[in-house]
């Protein structure tokens, strides 16, 4: 999504028309989604943020380059460049963006969040319900789309963590922001049952082999693949 919609048009894409909308999002800490970043990138030559220096360097020398995130979030989502110089004012106009236009999850609580944006958008499975909720599950408790080297994050208050943070004091602010507000939108979902997405469910891939059972019952020989055999009489 172009941030930059957030700002125009009531926050709408200028090619669509008038209706309005709210993005969904997960917010990590700052200092965890830039530590886990620099250890992706180490080996992520695919990216086009990937950076050859990056590959021997320790977090402390990372954190003292000129590659590291800088408060990537509140750039973002106020319209700056990663050259821009940021302000008060800037964090700001990204805090209302995140309190009007977002929908908070936060990826220390994913099975809330997950539960929140299925009942905000009453989503329903329309599949197949078990294996879908299945899937589900699996997703709350392994996850997608995981770092393949182990992220360590360093005791808080260290010097390594305080030279991360340093680099993400606007991103940190948002972080505590959509903290408060993901406690405040609970009431987003109110009158809307836990477990919404299982009220109802259909099963469009039952339906399809239920069809195929009655069909296959009324026309054995087609199912078959054999021709039906036909009684013939002399006259």
């Amino acid at each position: 999504y172009e941030s930059e919609y957030l700002f125009k048009n009531g926050g709408q894409d200028p090619r669509e028309g008038d209706p309005r909308g709210r993005l969904f999002a997960l917010f990590r800490h700052p200092v965890d989604r830039v530590i886990s970043l620099f250890n992706y990138l180490k080996y992520a030559d695919w990216e086009p943020t990937y950076d050859e220096r990056n590959k021997d360097m320790t977090l402390k020398e990372y954190a003292q380059s000129d590659i590291i995130e800088d408060n990537w979030m509140t750039r973002r989502l106020a319209g700056l460049s990663d050259d821009d110089v940021i302000t008060g004012q800037h964090l700001q106009v990204a805090m209302d963006a995140v309190r009007r236009k977002i929908l908070v999850g936060l990826t220390h609580r994913m099975e809330e969040s997950i539960e929140r944006f299925e009942r905000y958008y009453q989503w329903k499975y329309t599949v197949n319900p078990t294996i879908q909720e299945t899937c589900r599950e699996s997703l709350m408790s392994m996850g997608t789309n995981t770092n393949a080297n182990r992220v360590i994050i360093p005791p808080f208050g260290s010097e390594d963590y305080n030279l991360v943070l340093e680099k993400n004091l606007f991103d940190l602010e948002i972080y505590k922001y959509a903290e408060l507000l993901f406690q405040e939108q609970s009431a987003f979902v109110e009158g809307v049952p836990v477990g919404y997405r299982l009220e109802d469910a259909t099963c469009s891939v039952c339906d399809e082999e239920e069809q195929l059972e009655r069909e296959s019952q009324m026309f054995p020989d087609e199912q078959s693949g054999e021709l039906p055999s036909m009684n013939l009489r002399r006259v």
